[in-house]
């Protein structure tokens, strides 16, 4: 019991320590980290750490770091305040999305971040691609925006609407599509407008209206439409 108490001690008095263990993580590391209980230490911050480490992160889970989605859920469930940090979040969650999809990028991934209104445009047609088709909203949800999208005009009302069908389990899943398309598609265009699609949804407020959900939702629609005309 004394040995581990001093053991933990010894790890406190390192405040570098931690960062030195999340920069590149390992099975080695993090089982570090898990025995030391280091997310529970208030000092220093884990949000600041996080901030400094997201962009190596970032190019580790296009890579195909294995431990990232085990490290970030370990963080989830055991440091409350990065819970109340949106963009840490959002990051978060795209990052342990790409690191648990198989394979890697083929594309700089620096330039897509560094010039992402020009890989946007026109990326909202990926919502047509069949990939998405996976991502689905019942007849009941789309109801209610049946005569917007007829008349090809959403209301601001509509746009709120639209914003709640996104939930988090759905976000996850059109990102999860996403991240396989950025490391499998055969078309490396298509590759590199999926992860520009990708970094321009971090913020979950904006998603009623996004031209690419936007473009999904009324797919859904229109196929909804056609396949009761088929059955008609």
């Amino acid at each position: 019991m004394y040995k581990s108490e001093k053991k933990n001690m010894s790890i406190a008095v390192h405040p570098g320590l931690r960062r030195i263990l999340l920069t590149t993580p390992t099975q080695e590391s993090l089982s570090t980290i898990i025995e030391y209980q280091l997310f529970e230490q208030p000092d220093p911050p884990l949000a600041e750490d996080i901030l400094c480490l997201l962009p190596s992160w970032e190019q580790q889970a296009l890579a195909g770091n294995e431990v990232l989605p085990t490290l970030i859920q370990h963080i989830y469930k055991h440091s409350f305040n990065i819970k109340n940090e949106k963009m840490i979040e959002a990051n978060l969650l795209r990052i342990r999305i790409l690191a648990s999809t198989p394979g890697m990028i083929s594309f700089p991934a620096l330039e897509i971040q560094e010039h992402l209104v020009r890989f946007l445009q026109t990326s909202d047609s990926l919502a047509d691609l069949p990939e998405l088709e996976v991502v689905s909203f019942s007849e009941k949800e789309i109801q209610p925006l049946s005569s917007d999208l007829t008349r090809f005009r959403l209301t601001p009302h509509s746009r709120r609407y639209i914003q709640n069908l996104f939930h988090p389990e759905r976000r996850e899943a059109i990102l999860s599509v996403l991240a396989y398309i950025v490391k499998n598609y055969p078309l490396l265009s298509t590759c590199r407008q999926a992860y520009a699609l990708m970094l321009s949804l971090d913020n979950p407020d904006i998603w009623g209206n996004h031209p690419f959900c936007v473009r999904l939702i009324a797919n859904r629609f229109w196929d909804s439409k056609l396949r009761k005309t088929k059955e008609a």
